[in-house]
């Protein structure tokens, strides 16, 4: 068992000159020269650098049904700046839909569900772009296919078994990710 602490004086002087330490340096956060975005995304910028931020703000997600999760999922992206996202849900919102999804409230029953989420989400973040589209997403794979092929990414809940494999045949052809995910209480399964 080796122990670092526990070598000598000379043996912990030729392993700390034989292992090169590399540091990394950022500006503090208070630091003058960083930018309004680097200031408000720095914790994130430490953990994927630059490119990734970059990355991450220049994706567009789809959101399929504007389900608890769903909205989850959504806050999880929309708070570190996704370049954008899209809700896709016909259903309109109702009581049992306030009781379980932070982003909708009694001011949005009868209303449309994926423009009420879409607002509070965007809400969280005012540099994300966030749109909504009040349709099933049968219909949009039926009349408008070509809808998905300006997204990164498409997250599907609370969507059939049937529909799940109609639009993975549709976006493995436009090499686009489909991550299905479903929760029950306590326990989710998320499918990519």
């Amino acid at each position: 068992q080796f122990a670092f602490g526990s070598c000598d004086p000379a043996c912990r002087l030729r392993f700390s000159s034989a292992i090169p330490v590399a540091t990394m340096s950022s500006p503090a956060p208070k630091s003058p020269e960083m930018s309004d975005k680097s200031r408000k995304y720095d914790r994130q910028i430490r953990l994927w650098g630059e490119h990734g931020q970059t990355l991450l703000e220049n994706a567009q997600i789809c959101l399929i049904n504007a389900t608890a999760l769903g909205t989850e999922i959504l806050k999880g992206v929309v708070l570190p700046g996704i370049g954008g996202f899209t809700i896709v849900d016909s259903g309109l919102v109702t009581e049992e839909d306030i009781g379980c999804n932070f982003f909708l409230d009694s001011a949005s029953v009868g209303q449309s569900r994926a423009r009420s989420c879409m607002q509070l989400l965007q809400e969280l973040n005012p540099d994300v772009n966030g749109e909504y589209v009040d349709e099933a997403v049968d219909q949009l794979i039926d009349g408008q296919p070509e809808f998905f092929k300006s997204f990164d990414v498409i997250v599907a809940t609370a969507v059939s078994e049937r529909t799940i494999v109609r639009l993975s045949n549709l976006l493995w052809d436009m090499h686009i990710p489909l991550l299905v995910c479903r929760s029950v209480g306590f326990y989710g399964v998320a499918r990519l």
